[in-house]
């Protein structure tokens, strides 16, 4: 009887750790979709200076590497109608959560138009208990 009572009340206990890592890998997703959102509908640079370590790196789609203050000037080479910010895969260890998804975007960047589908992977860090992003990486995908 002290067993079976046992499992019941450890069972909701296990339930209870899992939903909190289901609330940070949506907390994690949610807040990429805004920075994608933001800065390349939206144009605005904002979210992306204050949530952005300050050792930020992007690794742009054709390959350049650039700084937290590149990618922000870089927002002015955009030209973009819609985007779909697509997670298939979230993983959070301690203070590291990686958003690894594809982006779908109809627009130009730098006058030309924008690769239909975009492999992302973008890695936070948890600093002083809030998500900072610090790193990024944007692949084109070859669609057959």
């Amino acid at each position: 009887m002290k067993t079976l009572l046992f499992i019941f009340l450890t069972i909701p206990l296990l339930l209870l750790g899992q939903n909190s890592k289901n609330n940070q890998e949506l907390e994690l997703e949610k807040l990429n979709e805004f920075l994608f959102t933001e800065y390349v509908l939206n144009k605005n640079t904002e979210p992306l200076n204050q949530i952005a370590t300050d050792n930020f790196t992007l690794i742009a789609a054709p390959g350049m590497i650039e700084t937290k203050q590149q990618a922000i000037d870089g927002v002015d080479n955009l030209n973009i109608s819609s985007i779909d910010v697509i997670v298939n895969k979230t993983s959070i260890t301690e203070n590291t959560g990686i958003v690894i998804g594809i982006l779908a975007m109809k627009g130009t960047i730098m006058n030309r138009p924008v690769p239909g589908k975009i492999r992302y992977s973008s890695t936070f860090v948890k600093i002083n208990n809030k998500w900072r992003l610090m790193a990024r990486t944007m692949t084109p995908l070859r669609v057959k």
